[in-house]
């Protein structure tokens, strides 16, 4: 006997309570675990539990047809004849060993019509089910299979009803069967969806009884419903097929619930590495988060600012283009949300580093910035500028340790690669350069410190003239 919540019961649960109903599936007929000897309870339930002590093999009949048997199976019971003859429902409980081998039934139980086993211990099937003509039930619960061959339940010619909930299956192909509608039941299981199930959305024969409750188990999609995760896997893999991205590779990365707990919104990657672009595609599917465009030609990042398809990509990888400028995201929406921005490898030997770093400063959601391996060229104070970003943000620009910028050296005109985090005025800068950039910093101090005491003064003679009544000697000497 199968212990269960109603199917409708199940479907009302929030997710993450559905697959607690079915971890606790069990088979009546298991559960005993020590001698009863309650006048209440019937005979039959004495008897198996009186066969409970020690870890050999132990087998029960029950009349009329009843054979419950706990750690495997009495071979040589069941080869001497007798009632165990009769034997047409089959519980085996607490299976002991990895696998169970079906072909063991044909020889045993060649007229069994339902087979119920259980057991921590169960990982896989060894053999597909040989034919038994009469076996209509098959219920393999509670164990840790993970593997079910498409063909295993193939030549069970009146299979009715196969049951496999509550196992560690992590995905399935769609079974082939010889009888004619066969209930399925795998609630449950751990399914990867990350996998490919989407067979599962074209299935219409309503075999598979309970796929609407089906709940991914995965890193990805852990508590998002099996069907769900499908649907936009295959929404996303038609929307891949458009003109401008073909030959990209497009995946839902990660499906957020939304703030009503009502729907999901999907987070799409889209993979246009070593494609050919020239330019960023004018096409993306919509929710796209993350795209990879590395090691193609692109020359400038343009469709960022003008392209609505690129509003929600948060992280973009550009790896090894030919990008000699990011000047044109300044002040732009994007680069004011942007969370991972790579750009390395590419030709670029300047920035506008006050741009950046004020969208970096706007930017709560920044993670990373990669701008590492690019030309950058050591100006005097265009390096000293950069060289203050990468010392402020080091945490964000990942590859700071890791980045260089080059001067001319003037004795044989080759270039020198210094890394901008240790470079000094005195490595980089000509003393005519230097001299500039001393005087102008002087003098900056010098306008400071005056408007100071301008202003120190201006409040004096205000406080004077407020409690004195005088004005400033100034004021009174002037015509």
């Amino acid at each position: 006997i199968l212990l269960s919540i109603p199917h409708a019961t199940i479907a009302q649960l929030p997710l993450s309570l559905q697959n607690l109903v079915v971890e606790n599936v069990a088979i009546e007929e298991c559960a005993f675990r020590a001698p009863v000897h309650s006048p209440t309870v019937p005979s039959s339930s004495s008897s198996i539990a009186s066969h409970l002590n020690g870890n050999r093999p132990a087998c029960v009949f029950t009349p009329p047809n009843r054979t419950v048997c706990f750690r495997g199976i009495e071979t040589k019971r069941f080869q001497a004849g007798g009632r165990f003859n009769l034997t047409r429902w089959l519980i085996l409980c607490d299976w002991p060993l990895k696998s169970f081998d079906p072909l063991v039934l044909g020889r045993l139980v060649p007229r069994i019509e339902r087979l119920a086993i259980t057991g921590r211990v169960l990982q896989r099937l060894a053999h597909d089910f040989p034919p038994l003509p009469y076996l209509r039930m098959v219920n393999i619960t509670g164990t840790r299979l993970n593997h079910t061959a498409v063909n295993a339940f193939y030549e069970l010619e009146r299979l009715q009803v196969l049951n496999l909930r509550g196992n560690e299956l992590e995905q399935i192909q769609p079974y082939r069967f010889r009888s004619g509608h066969v209930e399925v039941y795998l609630q449950g299981n751990l399914w990867n969806c990350t996998n490919d199930m989407i067979w599962l959305l074209k299935e219409q024969s309503r075999q598979y009884v309970d796929k609407p409750t089906l709940v991914c188990k995965d890193w990805k999609y852990t508590g998002r419903p099996v069907l769900t995760a499908m649907e936009y896997k295959r929404v996303v893999r038609e929307s891949c097929l458009h003109e401008e991205i073909w030959n990209c590779s497009c995946h839902v990365s990660y499906l957020r619930l939304s703030d009503n707990g009502l729907s999901f919104h999907p987070m799409i990657m889209v993979n246009c590495s070593d494609r050919g672009f020239y330019q960023l595609p004018q096409y993306l599917p919509g929710n796209t988060t993350v795209l990879h465009m590395a090691r193609n030609k692109l020359q400038s990042v343009d469709s960022l600012t003008t392209n609505e398809h690129y509003q929600s990509v948060q992280d973009i990888y550009l790896d090894e283009n030919r990008i000699t400028s990011i000047d044109i995201l300044e002040d732009t929406i994007w680069l004011d949300n942007f969370r991972i921005l790579s750009l390395r490898g590419n030709r670029m030997n300047r920035i506008r580093v006050y741009s950046v770093e004020h969208a970096i400063e706007r930017n709560p959601g920044v993670g990373k910035v990669y701008l590492s391996n690019n030309p950058w060229r050591c100006g005097c104070r265009f390096a000293i500028r950069f060289q203050r970003f990468l010392r402020k943000h080091e945490s964000l620009v990942a590859d700071s340790r890791n980045i260089t910028c080059y001067f001319i050296n003037d004795d044989d005109g080759r270039k020198l690669y210094l890394p901008v985090l240790t470079v000094t005025p005195n490595d980089i800068c000509r003393p005519s350069e230097h001299n500039t950039a001393a005087f102008y910093n002087t003098l900056s101090i010098i306008f400071a410190t005056l408007i100071i005491l301008i202003f120190t003064k201006l409040a004096y003679d205000y406080y004077h003239y407020r409690k004195y009544g005088k004005l400033p000697w100034l004021i009174m000497k002037m015509p």
